[in-house]
């Protein structure tokens, strides 16, 4: 019985991360389900400014390229007049290959120090040197305000020959994700029009669009991701408090 119980509750621990719809523990703003705080980041109601902190791991420190574009795509769609700031730390690292999502978690929980209060909301952004265990994928939104980042996937698919940039990459993989915060597609943000790929989650239909789901893993064809979102998209960000 013992071990059935045991069983049981790694089966639910896993359902909860993969899902992406359910929150393993509780928090106070942060630690909850994915899109819980989408008109929280898109409107000024509450928070008038942002704060994001990138925690990255030996060898992976994000380029200053790829953050100022994720600055001011976020400037486009964000009501934050109290404006968006990026910090970064360097932190230990994993000395794993592969990491699970509750290897993520706890890596963020030790590392992360910003948390959401008052009149700021923040993101934390996690860039680690291993690859997601079992999944192919290039970067995972997981909570509300967490984000992670697969660093050594990401340099194995970018720099290349024949492949885009690594800041290109870094770029679109933070805009993707990010929208993921945003509530799109369906998930904390409404749909003005139906317009999610049933088949692939919270992602859109749209294969231009900034949220189709193949931006994640790479698997987008010859030609460079899209970098923006469609129209449906934007409306949805806009009648959910955004700009």
């Amino acid at each position: 019985m013992h071990k059935r119980n045991l069983l049981f509750s790694f089966l639910f621990i896993l359902f909860a991360f993969t899902s992406c719809q359910k929150e393993l523990i509780g928090g106070n703003q942060d630690y909850k389900t994915l899109g819980t705080s989408a008109r929280g980041f898109l409107s000024s109601e509450i928070y008038t400014s942002l704060e994001i902190q990138i925690s990255y791991m030996p060898g992976y420190q994000p380029d200053a390229a790829s953050l100022s574009n994720l600055s001011f795509f976020l400037n486009i769609y964000l009501n934050k007049p109290g404006g968006i700031r990026i910090s970064e730390q360097q932190i230990a690292a994993s000395g794993k290959a592969n990491l699970s999502l509750e290897d993520i978690v706890k890596i963020e929980k030790r590392n992360r120090s910003l948390l959401t209060d008052g009149n700021v909301i923040t993101a934390h952004i996690l860039i680690t040197d291993g690859s997601l265990s079992g999944n192919d994928v290039l970067a995972k939104s997981y909570w509300n305000t967490s984000i992670c980042l697969f660093g050594k996937t990401i340099n194995e698919n970018s720099g290349g020959s024949g492949q885009i940039t690594r800041s290109g990459l870094m770029t679109t993989l933070l805009k993707h994700e990010f929208g993921h915060l945003l509530g799109l597609v369906g998930q904390g943000t409404p749909m003005q029009m139906d317009h999610k790929d049933v088949e692939n989650g919270a992602h859109c239909s749209d294969t231009h669009c900034l949220m189709y789901y193949t931006v994640e893993t790479m698997n987008f064809g010859p030609n460079n991701p899209p970098a923006d979102f469609d129209a449906h998209c934007k409306d949805d960000l806009k009648a959910n408090g955004g700009k």
